[in-house]
Parts: structure tokens; C-alpha cells; sequence
């Protein structure tokens, strides 16, 4: 729209059609039940912002709000115009774009403040706006961290913050009875001025209370969204850098006397037995560790002289555990497991210690 080329009455006959169809399109998408995400509602979102933008512009041109003056000089029909960024600043939360949701809030906050900031200096309300946070949604760096709040003052402070809180869900809750009243009035065609104005001064301190309560919304999701953009830059940093050599996990590896005995205790011992002497031995020379001739020669040899004399001391008993041994006589496999277990549980020694000192 070109302002300079059209007449000031024709120029403020355009911006109010625009405006109200503008928050016409708003009200419709705050009462759709449709999911935000939803691709016309997303398409509705931006047409309905790229209007109050343009009436935003139009109002910035004209000049109409000025810090030199009072509310009570601001004509009727210019009031509605201190909406334009607390509709915009709703409109910029209903964007879905996850790779940009950061900048949203921080937009969305610029438009709830500034709104905010205007009619408190215009003196429509007196709340107590809150403390704008850093855009990266981290509080601002202080050159001396302050001392932690005793538990007096923190305690105080969420009385005062209930408070606060309980007396805005009132107020609401009085204004949105005013609104009811005060849209029935605006049907009438005998409209007086006064009753316009009550109507858009309502409207404005309805959304007073709404503003309040996003920025505290997005205060918290700044936070979430700070932390996990700082997750993402660590993350990626990590990915770059060369894995550190992760070791394979620590077996336990029990040596046992022979092959027999290995498959006699494997299935139901405590530590698993995964090799013999002779497996133990042959790895050592293999992996390079000892020689032939080296300290697994002598221990090979002593094992073969111990084998060498029980075979030669071989009574008939031993002869026939030998072969239930080799014929994996379950019965017998069982008792010695059994025995294990018993030594496992009653340790030499102990026995019946009655009557002892």
C-alpha cells in the first residue's frame, strides 16, 4: 500500500479494514481446533502475520503513537492499534519449525515486551512486566556470581510469585466477563464512542495478561531449546574427533589341569574354565611372550612328571573315576559338582565349633 499516494482518510480507511481483517483471521485460528502443525493452518499463520505486519508498517508511518502524549489523546479509533504486536507476538509462537523454533521465541518475546512496555507507558496498566532474559535464553553474565538465596527469601518468593499469579488468573477471569458484555454492545448500531473505547481498553488488558504469561512460557522453553542447541554443538564436536580405542571386555579365564578337567567343571563352575595348561602354554610361545625354552618349558615338564607318577600310582578306584570320567557318567559329573559347591559354601576348618572358646 502506498500511503503518500492516497488521501490521509483513505489512508486510515485501509489500515483499520486491514487491521480488522487481520484479527478477524486471528480469532478464527484461536478457536480452530485443527493441530497447529497442520499445513493450512501453518499457510493461515503467515497470511495472518504478513497483514499485521503490513498494518504495523502503515501505523509506523502515520506516526500515531508518540511518547509525549497521553492515552486520554489518542483518538478511538487508533486504539485497537497497540494489539497489532501482541497478536503478532501469539501468531510468531504458532510457527512449527523446529530448525528455527529458537528464533521464534526470541521474536515472539520482542513483540510481547514491546507490547507490554507501550501500554504500561501509555498507562493502561501498572503490572510488573518481567525481567527480559538473554536472547540465547541463558541469564545475562554478572562480573561477581551473587550469593544463594537464603530459604526465607526463596520462600517469599514463591508466595509472592503465587500471588502474582492467582491475582492475574482474577483479573482475567473479570475481564473476559467485561469482554462477554462489551461484544454484545459492539453489535448494537447505535454505537457511542465511550463503549468503543471501553471495548478495545479490555481487549488490551485481556492480552496484558496473556502476554505475561507467554514470556514466562518462553523463558522456559529458551532454556530447553538453549541446552539442547548446546547438546547439538557438543555432539558434533564429538563426532569429529578419532573414537578412542575402546578394549575388548575382560574375560575371566580360569586354567585348569587338563581337558577332563575343563569339561568336567566348565558347565556349573562359578568362573568358567576356557583353557588348559597346555592351551595356556602353547598361546604364551605363539603370541611371542615365551620361548620354547622358556619358564613354560620347566612348568610343562613338571606337569608331565605329576602326570607321569599318578599314572604309575593308579589304584583301581582312580582307574574307574577315570572312567566314568570319559564316559561322562552323569551320576558321577553330578557329585562333583555338588562337592564344588559344598566346598564353595563350608570352607576347610570350619565344622562343628560347639562348645569352643
Amino acid at each position: 500500500m502506498e500511503i503518500s499516494e492516497s488521501s490521509p482518510s483513505e489512508s486510515e480507511t485501509s489500515l483499520s479494514s486491514l487491521f480488522d481483517s487481520g484479527l478477524d483471521l486471528f480469532n478464527s485460528l484461536e478457536k480452530s481446533e485443527e493441530p497447529t502443525s497442520n499445513l493450512e493452518v501453518q499457510v493461515q499463520v503467515k497470511r495472518c502475520m504478513k497483514m499485521l505486519e503490513d498494518a504495523t508498517k502503515l501505523v509506523s508511518m502515520a506516526d500515531m503513537f508518540s511518547k509525549n502524549e497521553d492515552f486520554d489523546e489518542i483518538p478511538t479509533e487508533s486504539i485497537k492499534y497497540f494489539l497489532l504486536p501482541a497478536l503478532l507476538g501469539s501468531l510468531a509462537t504458532k510457527l512449527c519449525d523446529k530448525a528455527h523454533r529458537l528464533h521464534y521465541v526470541n521474536v515472539s518475546e520482542v513483540y510481547f515486551y514491546d507490547f507490554l512496555e507501550r501500554v504500561k507507558g501509555y498507562g493502561i496498566t501498572d503490572v510488573e512486566i518481567p525481567e527480559r532474559k538473554a536472547e540465547t535464553g541463558e541469564a545475562p553474565q554478572q562480573l561477581s556470581s551473587p550469593a544463594p538465596p537464603s530459604n526465607t527469601k526463596m520462600i517469599e518468593d514463591m508466595v509472592h510469585t503465587r500471588e502474582s499469579k492467582l491475582k492475574r488468573f482474577r483479573e482475567e477471569k473479570e475481564l473476559q466477563e467485561q469482554l462477554v458484555i462489551l461484544r454484545k454492545a459492539m453489535d448494537n448500531p447505535n454505537l457511542d464512542d465511550e463503549t468503543v473505547r471501553k471495548y478495545f481498553v479490555t481487549l488490551i488488558k485481556s492480552y496484558v495478561m496473556k502476554a505475561i504469561d507467554e514470556i514466562n512460557s518462553l523463558a522456559q522453553e529458551k532454556d530447553i531449546l538453549g541446552y539442547m542447541e548446546k547438546m547439538k554443538r557438543e555432539g558434533a564436536e564429538e563426532s569429529t574427533k578419532p573414537r578412542d580405542y575402546q578394549p575388548p571386555k575382560l574375560q575371566p579365564i580360569i586354567i585348569t589341569k587338563n581337558d577332563v578337567q575343563k569339561k568336567v567343571f566348565g558347565a556349573g563352575y562359578p568362573s568358567l574354565p576356557v583353557m588348559t595348561v597346555e592351551e595356556f602354554y602353547e598361546k604364551k610361545i605363539a603370541d611371542g611372550e615365551w620361548s620354547a625354552a622358556g619358564p613354560g618349558a620347566s612348568a610343562k615338564s613338571l606337569q608331565d612328571m605329576t602326570n607321569n607318577q599318578n599314572s604309575n600310582q593308579e589304584t583301581p578306584e582312580d582307574l574307574e573315576k577315570e572312567g566314568k570320567i570319559e564316559r561322562d557318567d552323569e551320576e558321577y559329573l553330578m557329585q562333583q559338582r555338588a562337592m564344588d559347591e559344598y566346598k564353595d559354601t563350608h570352607k576347610r576348618g570350619w565344622g562343628n565349633r560347639h562348645n569352643r572358646s
